[in-house]
């Protein structure tokens, strides 16, 4: 089905990138050895530089290199993988200084040869896969059954008719509404579906209406045209990374949101929240002074903010972190967070793109008030109104709060009820599909935002 192409395309450029780097592995040694080169040299230089290979692709990834959407934005793909090779190179040298007095070789030369030769395959590489992806043969027809308001997110924002990987062919639907007449698709009346699936050559048919028994019975007489079914909720959901919360119900959280089988992982999560937090509050306790001294010289006030915030199944806790913003910055009230918010001091600035005002909050997550992956812990006084104002809010209560989330490396500050809407889509996608995976994912598109300092 379509919506694995994706999924597939990756797997595909992760499998050219391991061939790539080893036949890049393999030129640099013959140019280095030349005729001395034989199997022994090859035997003691690839597992070695293997080691190197992984931390190269996990870069690779936290710089957005293996999304599609975004490898064809040739200047931000090629300002990307400039900054990742950069870092790829420097995390060479520091590798192999440390490895090179456990074996026979320092690579110095090796490392930048292979660089070179590595990216001009790798860029050409993505080069060809970037127009792969645009040929329609890779495309999938895409009809709608019934109409929603939520097509309308997902519809091509220009002339064009293709988007996500498909070629949205029109709309099915039982009766014409004002709506429909607006939408920019072919529409078709609901007794013409047959023909419809044949003469367009639909791959897929998304179902908006599943109650309607007319629809229902045309649906199954569609079953031997070998066509694929999802439900528009469903399909928003892939596509967007995304929970479309108008178009859920109870029951849904019902069937989606079962709790009984993630025990495992919440216990391995909480062993990894402990051991870091202690790994890196051993670390930070040489960057801590200079921090305090920054804070002191720049503005007047305490050291360390504490703000009560709402975590777990509703329980509050003191969440502490380095002040960033003047002192009674809310004389008057408690008020959203923005990004460029005037009450944010100069050394501020830099502490939450950095993220280093959270190191305090190394305390809360040792404590198991928060964990490093999780929504994003809110105060009080906006969750009482947000639960009134916004369906199923109070379901992102359900996992601890987080330094990082799904949310935040997907949407910037929300800083009104509206964009707090979209912000708690992504809270709860993390909630329904978290895993270990989805979890480091979350961390290594957090530090490409630290490293290109556009902190959220």
């Amino acid at each position: 089905m379509n919506y694995f192409w994706p999924k597939i395309s990756r797997f595909l450029t992760l499998l050219g990138d391991l061939c790539l780097f080893y036949i890049s592995l393999l030129i640099t040694l013959l140019i280095r050895y030349q005729t001395g080169f034989d199997e022994g040299i090859w035997d003691l230089h690839w597992p070695i530089f293997s080691g190197l290979l992984v931390l190269w692709l996990i870069i690779f990834y936290s710089f957005n290199l293996y999304e599609l959407t975004f490898s064809k934005r040739n200047f931000d793909f090629l300002n990307n993988y400039f900054k990742a090779t950069i870092l790829n190179t420097a995390l060479g040298i520091i590798y192999f200084y440390i490895l090179s007095p456990k074996t026979d070789i320092s690579p110095k030369t090796n490392l930048i040869i292979l660089v070179v030769i590595f990216s001009v395959f790798y860029l050409v590489w993505h080069k060809l896969l970037s127009k792969l992806t645009k040929n329609e043969k890779f495309y999938q027809n895409l009809l709608f059954i019934g109409y929603q308001p939520l097509i309308k997110e997902l519809l091509p924002k220009s002339t064009s008719n293709r988007r996500f990987g498909f070629i949205f062919k029109g709309l099915v639907a039982d009766n014409e509404t004002s709506d429909l007449r607006d939408l920019k698709l072919k529409k078709y009346d609901i007794s013409q579906l047959n023909k419809v699936i044949k003469n367009e050559k639909i791959d897929l048919l998304v179902i908006n209406e599943p109650d309607n028994q007319k629809i229902i019975n045309l649906l199954f007489q569609a079953i031997p045209l070998r066509v694929n079914f999802i439900s528009l909720t469903n399909f928003y959901e892939r596509i967007t990374n995304r929970i479309p919360l108008k178009n859920i119900s109870r029951g849904w959280f019902l069937e989606n949101f079962s709790e009984g089988n993630k025990s495992f992982f919440e216990f391995f999560k909480r062993f990894i929240d402990l051991s870091f937090s202690i790994i890196f509050g051993v670390i930070s306790f040489f960057l801590i002074p200079f921090i305090i001294i920054f804070i002191k010289s720049d503005s007047k006030g305490k050291i360390i903010f504490k703000q009560k915030r709402v975590g777990k199944d509703g329980k509050t806790f003191m969440a502490m972190k380095f002040r960033s913003m003047y002192e009674n910055a809310e004389k008057n009230g408690a008020v959203w967070a923005k990004q460029d918010d005037p009450r944010i001091t100069k050394i501020g600035k830099f502490l939450r793109k950095t993220r280093l005002d959270e190191i305090p909050q190394l305390w809360n997550i040792l404590k198991g008030e928060m964990s490093f992956v999780g929504p994003r812990p809110e105060r009080p006084e906006f969750i009482a109104k947000l639960k009134v104002e916004i369906p199923f809010y109070n379901e992102r209560l359900l996992v601890k709060p987080g330094l990082t989330g799904w949310a935040q490396i997907n949407f910037p500050y929300a800083d009104s009820v509206e964009s707090t809407l979209k912000k708690l889509q992504y809270d709860l996608y993390y909630i329904k599909h978290r895993s270990l995976i989805l979890d480091l994912s979350i961390i290594l598109k957090t530090l490409n935002i630290i490293l290109k300092r556009g902190g959220r």
